[in-house]
């Protein structure tokens, strides 16, 4: 007992010591202070995706101290990710992204509580992952799994931030359902089609670093409940001129999730018809095949990527690009087995299945020159 009679015991704290240091800068705001810097130490936050986008949207993330990150990835390092993929360095190579991701999360921010996640987000465990969210955090690179963050977290009505990147361009939104907003269904009801992926289009390497920022910022601001103005608004980046845009988003009338509240297994086929774009297709042939054939006499590669990416590497052979390959067949010779080439194998097979058409012997060197590369060195 104290002199006046009062109990002597310790007066609880939010914090510990060394969490107070850390977070020092956020409590003395005054928007987010020690009440706001105790909701994101109280959060769960699901990252979908540790690539160009997760990188910094982790990185930020835990060093704001979100009490419990969850990070989905089921792919592995690769060289080709370093240009943009901060998260990761040489020695992470051929590594599980998300294990890899956890053990440096964890060097910036011991005080919080990582699980990695090895495997892809699927109809098989998306919603034992999203249930135990307070937001999920899409940072992937296909529509497929994007649909499907939409739509689980529709059904188990979780907020979500969204973003896309592509060549120069951006988008990023926040989506929380349940209050009549739009969701990404309403944005986008059809999948796109056509629409070439950073193999394929590039992409300027810091880009996913400004739209993973804009990510973090909106969920760290949603989290700490301060003014989110990306809910219901889809924000467009430039970065090319650096132009920024906002859309208002509209709740569509027939949109299968949100007016007619069909959930993700109900919408099972349409992930199957999505994902069965990524199988092999017969005209494709392995970079082990491909390197045991490229120098056969009666094999003609094709190169069908642009003058520019040529010009920076090739194998030899000839160069006709996949716009101008219709125009000029006639260099061709139907006496010879064609391997088509390109970045990523996209356009190798699609240039393959146009010439089959015309009677051609064709193939498609699978995953491109950037799985030869890698098989050769």
């Amino acid at each position: 007992m104290t002199a006046n009679g009062k109990n002597n015991k310790p007066e609880q704290q939010a914090f510990s010591g060394s969490e107070w240091l850390r977070y020092t800068r956020h409590i003395q705001l005054p928007q987010i202070g020690a009440q706001g810097q105790q909701a994101l130490k109280q959060s769960h936050v699901v990252v979908i995706g540790c690539g160009g986008l997760g990188s910094p949207v982790l990185l930020y993330l835990a060093a704001a101290g979100i009490g419990h990150i969850t990070l989905v990835d089921g792919d592995t390092v690769d060289l080709t990710n370093l240009q943009r993929q901060i998260l990761f360095g040489m020695d992470d190579i051929a590594q599980p992204k998300a294990t890899a991701a956890k053990q440096r999360l964890s060097q910036l921010n011991p005080e919080i509580t990582l699980d990695a996640v090895n495997e892809p987000l699927s109809l098989n465990n998306a919603e034992s992952l999203i249930a135990p969210a307070d937001l999920v955090l899409d940072c992937t690179d296909n529509f497929a799994t994007r649909y499907l963050i939409n739509d689980v977290c529709a059904t188990l009505k979780k907020p979500w931030v969204f973003a896309s990147i592509h060549q120069f361009s951006g988008q990023c939104s926040l989506f929380t359902p349940g209050d009549g907003h739009a969701c990404f269904r309403c944005l986008f009801p059809e999948m796109p089609t056509g629409v070439a992926d950073c193999n394929t289009a590039g992409v300027l390497g810091v880009l996913p670093g400004m739209l993973g920022m804009f990510q973090a910022n909106e969920a760290i601001k949603f989290l700490a409940g301060l003014p989110t103005p990306l809910n219901n608004k889809l924000l467009l980046v430039e970065a090319i001129d650096l132009t920024f845009r906002q859309i208002q988003l509209t709740q569509s009338s027939d949109c299968i999730v949100c007016q007619q509240h069909k959930s993700a297994d109900e919408l099972d086929d349409f992930y199957s018809a999505a994902c069965a774009s990524n199988e092999s297709d017969p005209l494709e042939v392995s970079a082990g095949y491909f390197e045991s054939i490229k120098n056969n006499e009666e094999v003609l590669l094709l190169d069908v990527r642009t003058h520019a990416e040529r010009s920076a590497f090739h194998m030899n052979g000839i160069h006709i690009p996949l716009s101008d390959l219709e125009g000029t067949i006639s260099k061709l010779s139907k006496n010879k087995t064609i391997v088509c080439y390109c970045q990523s194998g996209t356009r190798s097979l699609k240039a393959a299945k146009q010439l089959k058409r015309l009677g051609f012997t064709c193939h498609s060197l699978k995953g491109g020159l950037a799985t030869w590369l890698k098989s050769v060195r």
